[in-house]
Parts: C-alpha cells; sequence; structure tokens
C-alpha cells in the first residue's frame, strides 16, 4: 500500500497530468487532489470527462510565460 501511495504522490509517474497541473497550480497536496478527481470520475464518469478535456485545454493558459 505504501507503494501505492508513492506512485500517486509523484507527479510524473501517472498519466493524470491534469490533476497533477491543478495541484500545483494552486499548491495543493498531489496524492488528495487525484483521489477526489478519482472519485468524481468514478462517480459521473461522463461529467468526469468533459471536466478533464476542459482543464487540459485551459490549463496551459495558467501557466507563467517564460
Amino acid at each position: 500500500m505504501a507503494d501505492f501511495f508513492e506512485r500517486v504522490k509523484n507527479p510524473a509517474s501517472i498519466v493524470s497530468g491534469v490533476a497533477a497541473a491543478i495541484a500545483h497550480k494552486f499548491e495543493w497536496s498531489c496524492l488528495w487532489t487525484r483521489v477526489v478527481c478519482a472519485v468524481g470520475i468514478f462517480c459521473n464518469p461522463a461529467l468526469g470527462l468533459i471536466i478533464y478535456f476542459v482543464l487540459a485545454l485551459v490549463l496551459p493558459k495558467w501557466k507563467k510565460p517564460c
């Protein structure tokens, strides 16, 4: 179980980059952001998919210009 938590905490090890980017943007825990996203998607997969694509389009605009 400890390996699972270590894997979920690491932003580079899982494909869910949107949840990791949200956690980084608002300085939240990557683990709990992914847990909340997973629960939301489990409860309503269609709405979760729509929100995922919207955030995938919006998140690049949130990044600071270099």
